[in-house]
């Protein structure tokens, strides 16, 4: 006999039992004559059976799932979810409260703290420089440092902002409102032209203070630009508190980009305005490993020497004029032409760098004096451009930190001119001047580009 799943299984065990307990003898006999039973082998013969029964229901697929997801749900499950349960709580009772605090600040209280912060404080617009000439852009700065107008007002450029903080200062100790310093950071900057500036200071209750992030623009950009474009300074003001920048002011003004060949109109009263004819001497421009290639071939002995003396001379200052001769001759073989003009750089009027005066063989009398000056800053010599309002030239000490100094006519580099014609020319300006009383005036001026530097004035980088 065998039986198939637990029902028939326990059923035919009772049966068995039932069998074992009415067992007789043969012919009706009770049995008490018969051959005693095995039990234990009987027993032994019913595991077998119900084992090998109950190992066959379970092999069955069917079974086998479900059992497993009795067996999951009534036990494993029930454990798996009590250890979740656990390891979140323990995970929360570890937490790095910091940054729960910091999701609770953002999410609700920011909103409400950042209303009232935003209520103590004001700004506005101050100064927004109408026309950026690209020439100085970069060092406005140094160009407008200490700068103020006609009024006697600080004057930053090329925009600055006013902050007020206008939660009032305590009037007595039961003033319950809380009033304190602000620290305020201020941002500018011009799409696709400039980086973001940024200033930031601190503004005490009730009172006010001026913010002028710089902006350094792309000069490699610039260079490009022929024409004035019109763009706008985007300007923020935030609020630092709490690690986060809380915005109190947002602006965008427009103004207007001139190229970097403009000698732009800046306000009336900035410090030492003809030094900036500075950005336009380039020692760093292209084509000077060139140029001393040349005056090697020209000079005695191969050799370029600067303040230092030639064996042919007698005097420092002979040699040092040799040098200048040599630069003269082979800027006049590349005959350049000199171009009249109305001034010699005079506001508004377009500057050609060194290296364009080059490429186009031509020069106003302001361009090929920056392009003259900026070989021999190259040379190492100790260089001065002479501005008149009509006119420039270029002078050099005739021995390092001397005070004797010597002069060269510019515009004389494209014709046929001796160099000894152009050193004399400019020499006879140069005493006119003086006689005129023009450099204690201020009509003319002698710019000291070793000075310049030093002042913080650099070349302006045109590709």
């Amino acid at each position: 006999m065998r039986w198939n799943g637990f029902g028939l299984v326990v059923g035919g065990i009772l049966s068995l039992g039932l069998l074992l307990a009415s067992c007789s003898g043969e012919n009706g006999a009770d049995g008490r004559d018969a051959d005693p039973v095995d039990v234990d082998s009987l027993a032994t013969a019913v595991r077998e059976e119900v084992t090998e029964s109950l190992w066959d229901t379970l092999y069955a697929k069917p079974y086998v799932d479900t059992v497993y997801k009795i067996l999951f749900d009534n036990a494993f499950g029930t454990a798996w979810m009590d250890s979740t349960r656990r390891a979140l709580v323990d995970s929360l009772k570890q937490a790095d409260y910091d940054s729960l605090y910091a999701a609770l600040y953002d999410s609700v209280y920011y909103d409400i703290y950042s209303q009232s912060i935003i209520k103590q404080l004001d700004a506005y617009k101050w100064t927004v420089k109408e026309g950026i000439n690209l020439a100085f852009a970069n060092q406005y700065p140094l160009m407008y440092k200490d700068y103020v107008n006609s009024s006697g007002d600080i004057y930053p450029v090329p925009v600055s902002v006013i902050v007020r903080n206008e939660c009032p200062s305590a009037i007595s100790i039961f003033d319950t409102e809380p009033c304190s310093w602000k620290k305020i950071m201020v941002k500018a900057w011009i799409t696709d032209w400039t980086d973001t500036g940024s200033v930031s200071g601190i503004v005490n209750p009730d009172t006010t203070d001026v913010f002028a992030p710089p902006l350094t623009f792309d000069m490699a950009k610039a260079a490009k630009i022929k024409a004035p474009e019109k763009v706008n300074i985007q300007i923020r003001a935030y609020a630092l508190e709490n690690d986060h920048e809380i915005l109190f002011y947002s602006a965008s003004e427009p103004t207007t980009l001139y190229p970097v060949q403009v000698n732009g109109s800046e306000q009336q009263g900035v410090k030492n305005r003809n030094w900036w004819y500075g950005v336009w001497v380039t020692p760093n421009m292209d084509s000077i490993p060139n140029i001393l290639n040349d005056l090697k071939k020209k000079l005695p002995e191969g050799s370029v020497k600067v303040y230092q003396k030639y064996s042919d001379d007698e005097t420092m200052a002979e040699s040092s004029s040799r040098v200048v001769k040599a630069v003269f001759e082979i800027l006049q073989a590349r005959q350049i032409k000199y171009v009249m003009s109305n001034g010699s750089g005079t506001p508004g009027q377009k500057i050609n760098y060194p290296i364009e005066t080059l490429r186009l063989k031509q020069g106003v009398c302001i361009e090929t004096a920056v392009l003259f000056a900026s070989i021999l800053e190259t040379l190492g010599m100790q260089v001065f451009i002479v501005v008149t309002p009509d006119h420039a030239f270029v002078g050099w000490r005739t021995e390092k930190n001397g005070n004797t100094l010597d002069f060269v006519e510019t515009t004389l580099l494209g014709g046929t001119s001796s160099y000894a014609y152009a050193n004399s020319s400019a020499i006879e300006k140069f005493n006119e001047l003086v006689d005129a009383g023009s450099f204690e005036s201020g009509e003319a001026e002698l710019i000291d580009i070793e000075a310049v530097r030093k002042y913080g004035i650099v070349p302006n980088d045109i590709p």
